[in-house]
């Protein structure tokens, strides 16, 4: 298949196919005479893969050592383990955050209703949101 079809199949866009190619997370593709990019169903299964491991969360770095991995077919298994462990980590802290906010926003959505000056309700939003990125930088500091 072509990446049209690979990127519709996929439910990326064509530009995302190729920034995965640089960024050395899919092969280096084959071509036709004409250059055209020739995908497999293994290239897809492996962009599937890369869009739902960056929906749970993973990095594209963290993506690229899992794949290495297992295209090697050894594990490595101390890391694979601290990969793992980290990505615990990280879930458990995102789902604190997101709990705050959600009691934060579901608070602030109450007062919004009773009150009579939307504009108010924005520049709160605004400031909830900002919140939530000074905790993400104090959190990053820490690290």
């Amino acid at each position: 298949m072509q990446i049209g079809e690979l990127a519709k199949q996929a439910g990326v866009n064509i530009q995302t196919v190729r920034f995965y190619e640089r960024r050395r997370l899919l092969p280096a593709p084959e071509r036709k005479a004409s250059g055209y990019r020739i995908y497999s169903d293994e290239d897809l299964h492996r962009l599937r893969f890369i869009r739902q491991a960056k929906g749970l969360g993973f990095s594209l770095d963290e993506i690229r050592q899992i794949l290495g991995m297992r295209d090697r077919g050894a594990c490595p298994c101390g890391q694979v383990l601290s990969l793992a462990e980290q990505h615990v980590r990280d879930i458990r802290q995102k789902i604190q955050q997101l709990t705050q906010f959600e009691r934060e926003l579901a608070g602030a959505v109450k007062q919004w209703k009773r009150s009579e000056q939307p504009e108010l309700a924005a520049n709160e939003f605004c400031a909830l949101i900002e919140r939530t990125m000074a905790d993400q930088a104090k959190t990053r500091k820490r690290r």
